[in-house]
Order: C-alpha cells, then structure tokens, then sequence
C-alpha cells in the first residue's frame, strides 16, 4: 500500500501540535479468488504467482496429474455402477467423486503450490505425504483389492475368463492408463525432491 505523510500544524509555540496523517494513493489490489471458475472459492494462477520456470513447469506437472485424476475417477466410478444397487451406488459415486478429486487438489497440488510460494519445508512434507496417499490408492485400484475385485487387474483377468473380450480390453486399458500416471507421479516426486534437498530440507524433521 502506497503513501505519503502529510503534516498539519496546529500553530507555533509549545501549544502547538503536529499531527502526521497517511494519505492513499495507490492500494495494493489483493488477488480475487479464481478457482474452480464455475464458483471460485481460492486463488489459484501459476503463470503470474511465478516467476521462475522451473517451478511453473512442476506446478503444471502437479496440475496436470490432478485433472488427469478427476478423468480416471470417474472411469472408475462407471466400471463399478451396478444397477441393482441403483441409489447406493449413486450416493457412493457422487461422494466419491466429489472428495477424491477436491482431497488431490486441497491436499496434495496445493501443498505443493504452498510450498514454492513460501519455500516452506512443512508444506513439501505434506506435498510428499499426498502423494504417497494417491501412489498407495492407485495401486488398490490398479490390483483391484476393492469390492471383490470389481475393478483393476483382477477384474481384467475375470473378464477375459468369462469370454467378456471387448470389457476386458477396456479394463486393460484402463490399467495401461493408471500405471501411466503412476510412473508420472514418481517422476513429478523425484524432480521436486530434488529441490526439496536443494534446499537443506529434511522429509522427517528429527533426522
């Protein structure tokens, strides 16, 4: 915020007062809250929060994995639809892709986002710490430990047992696509460990 003192006099002599009054000139515009757009609730710009580049180019990294996520979630929500539990699947799915995809943004990409804009060893931990949760989660899902094996390799393999062939390759692709993103996570966790030790940082502060 932008000023200038500007004194008045309350006349000479040792009755005489002088007060200092702050005029605004210029004040500072404070960022307007511009995510998600359909109704903003935080701010959120990695092209002018950043400068340098290379801390854009993991951002949009993170970014990027986080919209990739919302995409398989709902994949995941479709393989498991059941229509003779009709409203209890419906509730589950309206949860569940509600939660997953917010908890990764909140959680994981803004730990992130946090800890480049302040250089703040303890938002990085809990960036480490989200990514470890999605990594642990895709394996569930990719292995199919869920629901009986409703989903992942398991299912793949029941499917082309049972003669389901054109399911199967869908399911197959679908795995194909989580292990994808999974090595992409770990790539993303590398390059920001990097500077993460760059910087004298330690993942367990006791060590």
């Amino acid at each position: 915020m932008a000023g200038r003192p500007s004194s008045q006099g309350g006349g000479g002599g040792a009755g005489g007062r002088r007060y200092t009054i702050l005029i605004i000139e210029n004040p500072v515009d404070q960022p307007t809250n511009n995510w998600p757009r359909c109704y903003p609730i935080l701010y959120h710009d990695i092209e002018n929060d950043f400068t340098n580049e290379y801390y854009k180019k993991l951002l949009r990294a993170s970014y990027f994995l986080f919209k990739s996520h919302s995409l398989a979630d709902i994949a995941i929500v479709s393989s498991k639809f059941n229509p003779a539990q009709i409203l209890a699947q419906l509730i589950a799915s309206a949860l569940y892709l509600i939660i997953m995809p917010v908890g990764d943004f909140l959680a994981r990409h803004l730990s992130l986002y946090a800890g480049f804009k302040m250089n703040s060893e303890i938002y990085f931990r809990y960036y480490f710490l989200g990514e470890f949760i999605v990594i642990l989660f895709g394996v569930i899902i990719g292995v199919g430990f869920l629901n009986e094996g409703s989903s992942g390799t398991i299912a793949a393999v029941k499917l082309f047992e049972l003669g389901y062939y054109i399911a199967g390759a869908f399911t197959a692709i679908f795995l194909v696509l989580v292990a994808i993103q999974t090595i992409l996570h770990f790539i993303l966790i590398y390059q920001v460990y990097k500077y993460f030790r760059s910087q004298n940082f330690r993942i367990c502060p006791c060590c």
